[in-house]
Formats: structure tokens, sequence, C-alpha cells
């Protein structure tokens, strides 16, 4: 399947990892890199399945790390996967709903 970044996923990926490039190392960074990275190939390969965050949306929620999630949507006729955005689980959850509204 082929990964499609949104460009809210882009900015959103950017953000958390501008937000390690201030508070961690670039060791903090690789990680977190690698863990996107490892959820995706799980994704992609069908090795996981991850729950719906808004079933309605079709909307499914991935976590990358126990701060940050990926939110992710299949067109399994297209082959393809959409991310949607990746969110700090320390925000507001209102704010993780008006994201996920604009996909």
């Amino acid at each position: 399947m082929e990964v499609v970044w949104t460009r809210l996923a882009k900015v959103t990926y950017l953000e958390v990892m501008e937000d390690l490039k201030l508070q961690w190392t670039k060791k903090e960074m690789t990680s977190f890199k690698n863990l996107t990275n490892d959820l995706l190939d799980k994704i992609k390969a069908k090795r996981i399945t991850c729950p719906y965050a808004n079933e309605k949306l079709g909307i499914k929620k991935g976590v990358v790390h126990k701060n940050v999630s990926l939110f992710y949507r299949e067109d399994r006729a297209k082959e393809k996967i959409y991310l949607v955005t990746f969110f700090n689980n320390r925000m507001n959850p209102e704010t993780l709903n008006k994201l996920l509204k604009q996909k």
C-alpha cells in the first residue's frame, strides 16, 4: 500500500519534530522517526490493526509513542493509506476533533 501524507500530517509531524528538537536530543528525534516508520510499515503490511478513532469518518488511530498518535484512513480499493494528522496526546481533545473534521 502507498502512504500519502496530507498537508496537515506533514505540518503536525514537523511540529512534533520541532518540539523534540527544542526539548530533547537528536537521539529522541531519530527514535521518533524510527517509531513512525515502524508503525507505517506495520500498517502497510497489515501486520497491525489499529482501532477506529472515528468510524463515521473512517479514521483510525495508531500510537507512535505514548505521547503521540497518528490518525489515518485507508482506501483499500486504491491501495492507499492517507495520513491525516499526528497528535500530541497531552493536548486538548477538542483540538483533535477539529483536526479530524478537516481531513
